[in-house]
């Protein structure tokens, strides 16, 4: 990490730097490169500032602990708050003004992707969910009707100027169709957004490269998934065969809008509203402000409460080796039940009132609930993971960019839109993940963090399974350390919660990884990216909402679904079953 820091207050970064600006100029001209400096003036002091800390807390009292004496995990905390702080605001504005891709990253941020990032940058970022700044109505026309090659009347009976949501290349318009009269959203491209593509990805990835050069590899197969969405027919063929699995699959609770690829265009792109729906986040904004309501409190001041008591709970549990209980589905229905039944009862009772006493006294307000019917925070992660998790191992085609923006809730069901990002896998990479699954589920049982009591001979060679099947699925690294594959395995498979890396989060993690042996190449792999991107995404939003999932267990049936179906699951076992019999023997 140091040498990181060197780099970037080196002559050398600054030969870099200049080295880049050139590049950026010539090969993508004076607009790219201006757009570059401009993101850079910012990005460039924000990194240097919060790796000097990092540096201050964690590298340099091992080195030089009489100048940089030990820092506590609370003054760390407190430390690095005042760095949130000082730079959440100014960085959410260059990405706002910049737009394109940098609308793109400010959605990784506020969907809490591995669900590490700092509270202060997850509520200033949430507007880039749904609420990017929208084009003129002048613009959305003329896009609209050189890509139909007629006026827009002539489809359209019925056009909502007002988009009802913008997000990173387009923004999404309600309309009616002039020959059934059916109910529409209309996603219209913004022309500006591929123009900028190439200068905002090679400014974002300079930055990558100097401070945090394990995730270089994973950001350059992301910018090259992002890259496919500017041409909407592709999504629409997404969309459709998406939908088809899902139904195919059984997912009768789980919506995926219908296309009608007439209308598609490589600009356009026309689909069924989902109606009556709410994006997820509103929904749960909602949820927050009538609990905080009942308590007195303004939402935010209700939202941090809660945030500070579960940090606090969380880490006094990692700290004694014990994951925060999370409320099952079924609890969470039996308390839904309860308050339905509790608030319909209020309703009688308040109206029985009203018609009576209520002649002469004060009304009570029908139309305020004070009983709260909470979503039901379990089944909603459950169905994510495992729709997703079906898309991964048994079509082998998935979305990989399920960010909160992107799911829709409608009278308990959900609906999942945008399939701009979807990855398609071989038989052969869907069946490795599959036994990988497999393999981390069982070996996260016979680890020590979570079964202090295993023998450590059983350990040893879940460990050696499990890294010797990444080794042969492509996996490298500089030093092919058992250890690396193991760790990097059961994270990205399995567990990223506080208690399984504790005392380190998923980005001290990943840090410490990459200087003890750092990733190599991805090629073989590089599917994976996508893979683990989606899923840390969604156990992001878990925790997000106090459940914290395993993914090898939400994956297992799953995982061994689709072993079974190509007689692998038996071989698998028997070598699951070996990490005992041989000790036995």
């Amino acid at each position: 990490m140091l040498r990181n820091i060197a780099k970037v207050t080196s002559g050398g970064a600054v030969a870099a730097t200049v080295g880049g600006y050139f590049y950026v100029r010539e090969a993508m001209g004076d607009d790219a490169l201006q757009r570059m400096i401009k993101f850079e003036r910012v990005g460039v002091p924000a990194t240097i500032d919060y790796k000097w800390e990092e540096a201050k807390c964690e590298k340099l009292p091992k080195v030089l602990p009489s100048i940089f004496p030990p820092v506590s995990e609370a003054e760390e905390t407190r430390r690095f708050e005042v760095l949130h702080q000082k730079w959440a605001k100014p960085l959410f504005d260059v990405y706002m003004e910049l737009g394109g891709f940098y609308y793109k990253s400010g959605q990784k941020i506020a969907s809490n992707m591995s669900g590490v990032i700092p509270k202060t940058y997850i509520d200033m970022y949430q507007p880039f969910l749904n609420d990017i700044p929208e084009r003129t109505p002048e613009d959305i026309r003329s896009v609209v009707e050189g890509q139909l090659g007629r006026k827009r009347e002539e489809v359209f009976s019925s056009w909502e100027e007002k988009p009802i949501g913008c997000a990173s290349i387009g923004q999404v318009h309600r309309a009616t169709l002039k020959s059934t009269g059916q109910r529409v959203v209309v996603k219209v491209q913004n022309l500006d957004a591929e123009r900028t593509f190439k200068g905002d990805v090679f400014a974002l990835n300079s930055l990558i490269e100097l401070a945090m050069p394990q995730f270089a590899p994973a950001f350059d197969e992301i910018q090259k998934q992002f890259a496919t969405e500017f041409d909407y027919r592709g999504e629409m063929k997404n969309a459709i065969e998406i939908r088809d699995n899902l139904k195919r699959g059984g997912f009768s609770d789980v919506i995926v809008p219908e296309v009608y690829p007439e209308l598609c265009t490589e600009k356009i792109m026309v689909m069924e509203e989902i109606c009556p729906s709410i994006p997820l986040h509103h929904a749960l904004e909602e949820q927050a402000e009538k609990l905080a309501k009942q308590k007195g409190m303004s939402k935010k001041e209700f939202i941090d409460q809660e945030k500070e008591r579960l940090e606090e709970e969380i880490k006094r549990l990692a700290k004694e080796g014990k994951v925060m209980e999370s409320v099952s589905s079924k609890d969470y229905d039996r308390y839904i039940k309860f308050q339905s039944l509790k608030r319909g009862g209020e309703k009688i009772t308040k109206g029985l009132y009203n018609w009576t006493l209520g002649w002469v006294l004060p009304n009570f307000d029908l139309s305020e609930d004070s009983v709260v019917v909470p979503i039901n925070a379990a089944k909603l992660v459950d169905d994510l993971l495992e729709v997703h998790g079906h898309e991964v191992l048994i079509d082998g085609c998935f979305n990989a960019d399920p960010h909160p923006g992107n799911i829709l809730y409608k009278d308990g069901k959900l609906a999942l839109i945008d399939y701009g990002q979807v990855k398609r896998i071989d038989d052969e990479a869907r069946l490795n993940v599959a036994k990988m699954i497999v393999l981390v589920d069982a070996a996260i049982k016979v680890d020590p963090r979570t079964n202090p009591d295993v023998d450590p001979e059983v350990h040893a060679r879940a460990k050696k399974s499990v890294a010797n099947f990444a080794r042969e699925i492509g996996m490298e690294s500089e030093k092919m350390l058992d250890d690396t594959f193991y760790q990097m395995c059961v994270v990205y498979f399995g567990r990223m919660d506080a208690t399984f890396l504790y005392p380190q989060n998923v980005l001290q993690w990943t840090d410490s990884m990459q200087e003890k042996d750092p990733l190599g190449n991805i090629d073989k792999i590089d599917y994976l990216v996508m893979l683990h991107t989606s899923s840390m995404m969604l156990r992001g939003l878990g925790e997000m909402l106090q459940q914290f999932k395993n993914l090898a267990v939400s994956w297992g049936p799953l995982a061994r679904r689709a072993l079974k179906e190509k007689g692998m699951l038996e071989g698998v076992e028997g070598e699951i079953s070996s990490w005992e019999k041989e000790k036995e023997s």
